[in-house]
């Protein structure tokens, strides 16, 4: 029988919150200048896609990523008192003002899957039972996400985070192959997603020991590599025009 007190891969997932912001502002302008990196490529994402969704009426963040991020993005908000009271740090009420927006951004693309995309995403639904089978998949995205939070330590969503910055382009390799098309795509979209990772994981290793650690590195350099993929993938596709039924 194991020794239940032995470490195990999950006592692994955590850092110390006020380690990490002490470092955090011992390294104030190159946190800054990381993050500043990260915060441009995520709002490039998000823009592009929803600018490229009412374009080629469609949406083009995938389904799964928006459910996760509504889940993740909502839940910092309503901790607004946590934030800016509990832990009272410069970069948390950042991250919450930034996070309000994006929570409208995700609610745009919620409309765009509804509006544009139900037939493909829910097929033979009406779109009240359409709205009906979203719903009930945010709930679950909730549920997961309260989950994930319950067996990791992460006081400061920096592993949540890290979720978010490397599930969308995972996720988009499919949903290119799936549309055989530039439907939903550009390049300022996907130059968004480098953006992001190439920002994030320097930032990262700047306020936490753990972060340095091999395996978060090769997830850093893993998720610059799928993100640059999916540049290579959009100008291998053929470019979509829009039918005069859908004009």
């Amino acid at each position: 029988m194991s020794n239940p007190e032995s470490p195990t891969f999950l006592h692994a997932l955590s850092y110390d919150a006020t380690a990490t912001l002490a470092a955090t502002d011992a390294n104030l302008w190159p946190v800054v200048f990381w993050c500043a990196i990260s915060f441009l490529g995520a709002y490039m994402q998000y823009f592009g896609a929803i600018k490229n969704g009412f374009r080629d009426k469609t949406h083009a963040i995938p389904v799964g990523c928006n459910l996760w991020f509504f889940a993740h993005d909502t839940t910092f908000v309503m901790n607004f008192s946590h934030w800016f009271y509990t832990v009272d740090h410069w970069l948390m009420k950042a991250f919450w003002v930034m996070l309000v927006l994006f929570a409208l951004l995700e609610a745009t693309v919620i409309y765009q899957v509804l509006r544009y995309s139900r037939h493909k995403v829910f097929p033979g639904l009406t779109l009240p039972q359409a709205v009906g089978v979203y719903l009930l998949c945010q709930i679950a995205a909730y549920i997961a996400f309260w989950w994930f939070h319950q067996i990791i330590e992460d006081p400061l969503y920096l592993l949540s985070f890290t979720t978010t910055v490397i599930l969308t382009p995972v996720l988009t390799i499919p949903l290119m192959l799936q549309r055989n098309s530039q439907q939903g795509f550009s390049p300022f979209m996907l130059w968004g997603y480098v953006f992001l990772a190439v920002g994030f994981y320097p930032w990262m290793y700047l306020v936490d020991p753990y972060f340095t650690s091999p395996l978060f590195v090769s997830l850093g350099v893993a998720n610059i590599a799928i993100a640059l993929v999916t540049l290579w993938m959009y100008y291998r596709l053929p470019r979509f025009q829009l039918s005069s039924e859908q004009v």
